[in-house]
């Protein structure tokens, strides 16, 4: 029995040496397996250029770039040249570079009305709004005076249409398939752009002919002429004037346009005016040489003027005599904005071989309805 155990004990020892043996080759193979990856990841890093790696073949194929080919074989360094490439790139020709995919591109600035508007939307051609001008008439009485009929009041309708603004661009397939940025996603990005800074524009100054009507473009009057007509068409906005042609110097007319509105439309009221025109209003000063404008404390927050925020809007009028040089006001009360149907792109690769093309569209309308909330400052003299 001793002899059966010992030979037990003799054959587990020889199979965990067998064991160990075999770990051990395990390891000096992966340890051999590891440099050799290292040498790889060395040389393939010799051919990295801008985080895009040539692998075998990719240098002698057609489509290497030579100078580039020169460089990495034999360490030519190439002088500075330009070639002419691409013939339709808007100047004939196109200067051979490294790309990146980033796309500086001109800051075109607009009036944010949408952001500050009521915004509605309708499953029609147009969208009616009711309006609540007047109040039923009422009156004291003694308690055995006979009590006459007294009139009532009635809401009125607001017909606010909606119009299309479109775009059609179009593209080369082989543009799409060669460009070294994403054409498509670039062209999108710039219609969407495009059509809010046009949505902004007519939301300012469009005069209501297949567009939507400005704010702007309603008859202005001074503000103690003002009354609250009961055509939409011919309604009015009140003003004040800063008394000076094209220029402010005066900040009493600022006051006057805060106590100018209704205390119900101050919650939530705002200015809007120009960059240019703000940077005049923050050189005013009170009778304490204190500056009126009260510029924000936090990233991305207004400064205020007389407590209430400032919207940059750069679709207003050159700044010049008796023209509109700000807006304040209730904005959410007094415009209206009607969306029927969102941005609707159309991708056509059909009607056109070879060419791809977009058809962009979007349905939306945009009027005053409630002067009452907004009020107008002209850079004139108020007239006689």
């Amino acid at each position: 029995m001793q002899i059966e155990i010992k030979q037990i004990i003799d054959t587990v020892s020889a199979a965990a040496e067998d064991v160990k043996e075999l770990r051990k080759r395990q390891e000096t193979e992966i340890k051999q397996l590891n440099e050799k990856f290292e040498l790889l990841d060395n040389a393939l890093a010799k051919t990295q250029v801008e985080g895009k790696r040539f692998y075998p073949g990719e240098l002698n194929s057609n489509k290497s770039d030579p100078m580039l080919v020169g460089y990495l074989q034999k360490g030519i360094v190439p002088a500075e040249t330009k070639d002419i490439s691409v013939t339709a790139d808007g100047q004939g020709i196109t200067v051979r570079s490294q790309w990146t995919d980033r796309i500086y591109q001109q800051i075109r600035e607009t009036s944010p009305v949408r952001s500050v508007a009521t915004t509605l939307t309708t499953d029609s051609n147009a969208l009616e709004v009711l309006i609540d001008r007047g109040e039923p008439d009422s009156d004291w009485i003694g308690e055995l005076d006979p009590r006459d009929p007294t009139t009532a009041s009635f809401v009125e309708r607001h017909k606010i249409p909606v119009f299309e603004h479109y775009a059609r661009p179009e593209a080369t397939q082989q543009i799409l398939e060669d460009s070294q940025l994403n054409v498509e996603n670039w062209l999108a990005s710039k219609i969407q752009s495009r059509f809010t800074r046009q949505e902004n524009l007519c939301f300012m100054l469009g005069d209501g002919v297949d567009k939507p009507r400005g704010i702007l473009t309603y008859t202005i009057v001074p503000d103690d002429t003002f009354t609250w007509g009961a055509v939409p068409a011919s309604y009015s906005l009140g003003a004040q004037y800063t008394g000076v042609a094209g220029d402010i110097t005066n900040p009493d007319c600022l006051i006057d346009m805060v106590d100018s509105l209704k205390s119900s439309y101050l919650q939530g009221a705002s200015w809007m005016m120009t960059r240019a025109f703000l940077s005049k209003v923050r050189k005013l000063k009170d009778q304490e040489n204190r500056y009126l404008f009260e510029p924000s404390l936090q990233a991305g927050s207004p400064g205020r003027l007389l407590g209430y925020p400032i919207i940059l809007a750069e679709d207003f009028p050159e700044l010049a005599e008796d023209e509109p040089a700000a807006i304040f006001g209730n904005f959410a009360e007094g415009y209206t904005v009607v969306d029927r149907i969102g941005l609707q792109v159309v991708r056509d690769n059909i009607t056109k071989p070879g060419w791809i093309r977009w058809y962009a569209r979007k349905r939306v309308g945009g009027a005053v309805t409630n002067p009452e909330a907004l009020k107008v400052l002209i850079a004139g003299v108020k007239p006689a």
